[in-house]
């Protein structure tokens, strides 16, 4: 099989976008027609350039995926001037995640057809969840009692807009509501304000400026965290935004009315200043 440029980006994508993408969301960046989609996945599994699941584990899978398989790793990492050994790379999804990661996965190509489709918008960086679980920053806070408390800290992603001179530095929480309230509050609200003020912070990105994005399950779900966070946090709830994953598209992720900030009741766009391509 000799590969073509769109595989070795196809290979490329798999490995950026944390290792692994849904079938859909392939066919997204690289397709215009299903069967063509299919047919190509199929030679690049047949050849060692992807894995895919086991039936056993796509019963568990809300769709099919693809990772990379020894050959495609080998590829991507002569592309980075690296040996296979050399070379870090996602070797199978992590199982009980997959519908978090996918749900990763959709943001961020929204954020880039959004950004695609603005002509004042840019996506400078995108800094994956893995690059955080391989080197996490650890945050000293407070616990609602007073107590000192630290934590290890994993957004599920870090990205950077652009918008003339202004940069927008983004963390975001996908949540599935796999967590009760109090205990988002406590993991992730009170660590996530001490690390946008630590040292840690400003070390790795070179600035104290940024804010949280969490897209949730449900308005009634988002209704919660959003209250739970500003008891816990007080006026520092405002760095915290919350939607729900039904009203993210790329036509309202960045222009649109679909935030809520913390302490405000008024929904606001993510990007209010952006001049809107869609629907001209």
């Amino acid at each position: 099989m000799k590969l073509t440029e769109r595989d070795s980006r196809l290979l490329e994508a798999v490995h950026a976008f944390d290792g692994v993408l849904g079938d859909y969301q392939i066919r997204r960046l690289f397709f215009t027609g299903e069967r063509q989609a299919r047919l190509r996945l199929s030679l690049l599994f047949q050849h060692g350039y992807l894995a895919k699941p086991s039936r056993m584990q796509r019963a568990s899978s809300p769709c099919m995926v693809y990772w990379l398989a020894r050959r495609g790793a080998a590829h991507v990492a002569g592309l980075h001037g690296q040996t296979l050994r050399e070379f870090t790379y996602r070797r199978a999804p992590r199982w009980a995640q997959i519908a978090h990661d996918l749900g990763v996965n959709d943001f961020r190509l929204d954020v880039m057809d959004a950004c695609a489709e603005n002509e004042d918008v840019s996506l400078e960086q995108w800094i994956p969840e893995g690059e955080f679980w391989a080197h996490p920053d650890r945050v000293e806070y407070r616990l609602a009692s007073g107590q000192k408390a630290r934590r290890l800290v994993r957004p599920d992603g870090f990205f950077v807009l652009r918008k003339g001179k202004h940069h927008s530095r983004l963390l975001l929480e996908i949540d599935c509501a796999t967590e009760d309230n109090p205990r988002f509050a406590r993991e992730k609200v009170r660590p996530g304000v001490a690390y946008l003020r630590s040292e840690a912070y400003k070390q790795r990105f070179g600035y104290q400026s940024g804010r949280w994005l969490v897209v949730t399950t449900s308005e009634r779900r988002l209704r919660n965290m959003k209250r739970q966070t500003e008891i816990a946090v007080g006026r520092d709830a405002q760095v915290f935004l919350f939607t729900t994953a039904a009203k993210v598209t790329p036509q309202s992720v960045l222009t649109a009315p679909i935030w809520l900030r913390g302490g405000d009741e008024r929904p606001s766009a993510l990007l209010p200043n952006a001049h809107r391509i869609f629907g001209l």
